[in-house]
């Protein structure tokens, strides 16, 4: 019986690196920095907090729609309600392993 061989896609396979730090140690480290602690800051920090757990989606989708909230104006509009830097925000997600640097999103969207 001849049965014809599987042909494999051969393409590397991206996996997603694990974070440095899990997202109790980045909401901690937020709450630290703003201005004034209270249940509207914790709110506000845990929106952003938010977007760091869906940046380690399963769901292409919700990855893309995370990277955006970092580099759209979201991220800054929820960073001035608790005076947080949204650039020292993005510079936490990239170092972490969050975040993927930009020349990786160009070798996932080829």
């Amino acid at each position: 019986m001849n049965i014809a061989t599987p042909e494999f896609d051969l393409r590397p396979i991206h996996r997603h690196q694990k974070p440095l730090v899990g997202t109790p140690t980045i909401e901690h480290l937020l709450l630290r920095h703003v201005s004034l602690v209270c249940p509207e800051s914790r709110l506000c920090v845990s929106v952003i907090k938010q977007a760091f757990v869906d940046l380690c989606s399963s769901s292409w989708g919700i990855r893309r729609d995370a990277r955006r909230f970092f580099h759209d104006g979201r991220l800054t509009f929820w960073c001035d309600l608790v005076d947080l830097n949204p650039e020292f925000v993005r510079e936490i997600a990239l170092k972490t392993g969050y975040l993927p640097e930009p020349e990786t999103l160009k070798k996932e969207a080829s």
